[in-house]
């Protein structure tokens, strides 16, 4: 019995042994992986902290930045590594990059049902809450705004530009749930970046985008990339090099934007 008693002990040793190294590799892979998803040793990697109670990946592009970039998600959310990859080469240009969690810890994931993730998720809901959000942000010294969306995050960027005055500049990056009389509001530079593939933000809808801007006589920028397809942005195989190539054109014309009239 002694022998049994004594084997039973070993057992919930190893197992909490065991239990312990589980808990604790996860915890750094989670680290890692929010601490080190550019694989460029060169380049600026941020960190995830809350910003106005807004769970944020945050990378500063010096300290005493003073203009502030916030990449609004698609749908799949804040946690995505390409989406994070930007905002280190938008840091990297010298800015404050901000992809905040406005959906909560709740993305999309496929094989849900969407449209009841959507009820949940009303992009045009988001600009009503984020007052503490961006007021996290100015205690930092950040006296000056631009807005980037992709996809989902493109609506929410543009009720950002259409209500908060200290939002200067925008880029939506194949926008969905915008509208025409979401951009006849615009009076502040704006570019949109879409594909010629896309059948939700077509190159025939972000035609009328730019139409409405220029007789607005809105400073603005509209481009249509050959061959792409709707997220091509941030939903891109990175052994695809045409691929890479589209999309890191993009991320350029976006930075090269918010530095024209930010910096």
């Amino acid at each position: 019995m002694a022998n049994q008693n004594k084997l039973l002990l070993l057992l919930l040793v190893a197992f909490a042994a065991a239990a312990a190294f589980v808990i604790s590799a996860v915890s750094i892979h989670d680290e890692l992986i929010e601490n080190s998803l550019n694989k460029d040793a060169n380049s600026i990697v941020g960190r995830v902290r809350k910003l106005g109670g807004v769970k944020s990946y945050v990378v500063s592009g010096s300290s005493h930045c003073d203009a502030s970039i916030i990449l609004i998600s698609d749908v799949y959310g804040f946690g995505t590594p390409h989406l994070r990859m930007i905002a280190d080469k938008v840091a990297g240009a010298g800015f404050y990059a901000v992809v905040p969690d406005f959906m909560n810890g709740d993305p999309f994931v496929v094989g849900n049902n969407q449209t009841e993730w959507l009820i949940r998720h009303r992009p045009e809901e988001v600009h009503k809450h984020v007052g503490p959000f961006f007021d996290a942000i100015k205690r930092k010294g950040v006296k000056r705004f631009g807005a980037a969306g992709f996809c989902w995050g493109g609506k929410v960027a543009v009720d950002l530009l259409n209500n908060l005055e200290f939002v200067k500049v925008g880029v939506l990056l194949h926008p969905t749930y915008t509208s025409p009389e979401d951009i006849q509001k615009i009076r502040v530079p704006l570019a949109i970046l879409g594909g010629e593939l896309d059948k939700t933000a077509s190159p025939a809808l972000l035609k009328q985008y730019e139409d409405i801007l220029k007789a607005n006589g809105v400073e603005n920028f509209v481009k249509v990339y050959p061959n792409v397809k709707h997220g091509w942005t941030l939903k891109y195989n990175d052994t695809d090099e045409p691929a890479v190539k589209s999309a890191a054109e993009a991320h350029t014309d976006m930075l090269n934007w918010f530095i024209k009239y930010l910096k």
